[in-house]
């Protein structure tokens, strides 16, 4: 792993770094804090996502929100666009699931007699979003066409799985929905039911995957906790460590940031995709959330494209936490 900073520039950005340093780019938060004031009064009684479509009016880049209120069984969300959009990093989230149904399959017991060399590698997938261990995982889980098989058991519908090339390990490229990301979460937070004719009415992960899988998902390194955990462990969420843990509020989340692929310019030239999901619970709330960003700018280069996008999406979670407060 590489620590890039905004004076510091790394190739590594085209496959995603492992770990960020994130500095304010040519007062960008400023600007941000000044727009998110018009939008934050809540009503007295708020859908999940109000104000969030007169937010995104203000903000450069395509975002796509998706949220299921387990209070209330409704999934509700909002696009700028409907094109599918990159995963980067969230696709970690989906090799971890493909592993531990397997093992299930299996008879193994979760995670006591998975073998350690295994554990390791998903820890450091979760925990540290390291790439070479989601290749890993990724390669000897046979590749696209087995999680591809997985993903049709939620059902992933627009969701296309990236396969390994002769230059790229693949994942990172996964194609994906807010939508669709949100039911791959509530697999891990709800234990969403198979819908394969084959798995008919069984679900996906039990119990010990699914708090093993929560787990990791809520042990993520401090300088990777931005987000959705924004609003629900406080409205301080600046760099390096971001909103400091709630105990009292669950957050199991991950998050993926990469220039986009379809970009030839050089890596300081290019936009970005920063996405983060997450299931969170605590103080009355109970919800899934989907953020998914793409295009973020360039503006004035190497880190700019990837702050913005945390900004966006962090702007989104309080939001979304307080209109859930009603």
């Amino acid at each position: 792993m590489r620590l890039c900073t905004a004076s510091q520039l790394c190739t590594a950005y085209v496959h995603e770094m492992s770990w960020i340093t994130r500095t304010v780019v040519g007062g960008a938060a400023t600007a941000v804090a000044a727009t998110s004031a018009l939008w934050m009064a809540t009503p007295a009684t708020a859908e999940p996502l109000d104000g969030v479509a007169a937010y995104l009016s203000t903000r450069q880049g395509v975002v796509q929100v998706a949220l299921y209120d387990n209070t209330t069984g409704k999934t509700t969300s909002y696009l700028t666009d409907d094109d599918t959009q990159y995963t980067a990093s969230i696709q970690k989230v989906d090799i971890l699931a493909g592993w531990l149904r397997t093992y299930q399959n299996d008879k193994v017991k979760v995670p006591t007699q998975i073998p350690y060399s295994t554990q390791y590698l998903m820890t450091q997938m979760i925990e540290a979003s390291d790439n070479a261990a989601a290749t890993a995982l990724f390669s000897f889980g046979g590749g696209c066409q087995a999680f591809t098989k997985f993903n049709r058991m939620i059902p992933m519908r627009n969701t296309t799985v990236g396969c390994e090339t002769p230059t790229y390990y693949g994942w990172g490229n996964t194609e994906t929905t807010a939508r669709d990301q949100v039911k791959l979460m509530k697999v891990f937070s709800y234990g969403a039911e198979a819908k394969a004719t084959k798995a008919g009415g069984r679900m996906i992960l039990r119990s010990p995957a699914r708090k093993y899988g929560l787990s990791l998902m809520k042990s993520i390194q401090a300088e990777q906790s931005w987000g959705v955990t924004c609003g629900p462990w406080g409205t301080t969420c600046d760099p390096p460590t971001y909103a400091p843990p709630n105990p009292a509020i669950t957050v199991a989340h991950k998050n993926g940031w990469k220039t986009l692929p379809t970009c030839t310019l050089a890596v300081t030239e290019c936009p970005w995709q920063v996405n983060s999901v997450g299931w969170v619970k605590g103080q009355g709330r109970d919800y899934v959330i989907a953020v998914l960003t793409t295009d973020d700018p360039v503006g004035t280069g190497n880190l700019f494209g990837l702050n913005y996008g945390i900004d966006t999406i962090q702007d989104v979670s309080q939001q979304v936490w307080q209109n859930l407060a009603n």
